[in-house]
């Protein structure tokens, strides 16, 4: 018996039609893996592979702390925000959060998912989460850069440039204070900025950090945080005498 042409063509839409229902379905699952992480489009990997290469020529002493700042502000500017919280597990990492009662809390992120990037990379990463009122406290760095991403709550920052180290003392200079919003973002080195202060203004607030070290052959110093005090005495040229503190005190003022 002839076979009927329009049952046919229907048995053949009917093929093309299940075809596509699957594909809508393979692509749903792949996005629903993204919330948890496990999968990142290729851009999003270029990204991290390009602030691996900017982060291992700082610290190779190929380019400056300051052409490391803009590269990674450059960088910063090219981002999207809502990948980065795909990629970092953020909705996970949000949930398990403990807020401590003064300061903030630093939360590691893992990119062995991400794509070509190295095992041991160039930079060093985390989140830092904190409550309403609470800050990632007023310090510096010593033979660092590093640089801070806004990716939920606002935030108020203030940045300094630490002009002078004395005994006791630093000289600072503010350079910086306004309100951060998500996606915003700021860097610091040796000679740029090298003094922050973040404070969540919201009921939360969490920020994503990268750090590299021994990014500046002039410093002798080991890699490390300064803890200062920027509320000290005000000096002419808009300079602050701000006293050399401890973790502990500068967490008991400003935490």
């Amino acid at each position: 018996m002839p076979q009927d042409s329009g049952s046919s063509t229907r048995r053949e839409f009917a093929r093309e039609a299940l075809k596509s229902l699957t594909a809508v379905v393979l692509i749903e699952g792949l996005w629903s893996r993204r919330l948890l992480g496990d999968d990142v489009r290729p851009i999003v990997d270029d990204w991290f592979r390009e602030l691996n290469a900017i982060s291992r020529d700082v610290h190779e002493h190929r380019v400056k702390d300051v052409e490391f700042q803009k590269s990674l502000e450059q960088l910063y500017r090219r981002g999207d925000l809502a990948s980065l919280l795909k990629t970092i597990d953020f909705d996970r990492l949000a949930a398990g959060a403990n807020f401590p009662a003064k300061g903030a809390r630093s939360l590691p992120v893992d990119f062995s998912h991400v794509k070509g990037l190295p095992v041991q990379a160039a930079f060093g990463r985390q989140v830092f989460a904190m409550g309403k009122g609470r800050s990632v406290v007023p310090h510096g760095h010593d033979n660092m850069a590093t640089g801070f991403i806004v990716l939920k709550g606002n935030f108020r920052g203030r940045h300094y440039d630490r002009v002078e180290d004395h005994p006791h003392h630093y000289l600072i200079r503010p350079t910086i204070d306004r309100k951060f919003e998500p996606g915003e973002f700021s860097t610091i080195s040796d000679h740029k900025d090298n003094i922050h202060w973040f404070t969540a203004e919201g009921d939360a607030g969490f920020l994503f950090n990268i750090h590299v070290v021994e990014t500046n052959p002039e410093n002798p110093r080991r890699p490390g945080r300064v803890y200062v005090d920027p509320m000290g005495e005000k000096l002419a040229g808009g300079l602050i005498k701000a006293p050399k503190i401890t973790f502990g005190k500068v967490n008991q003022l400003y935490g």
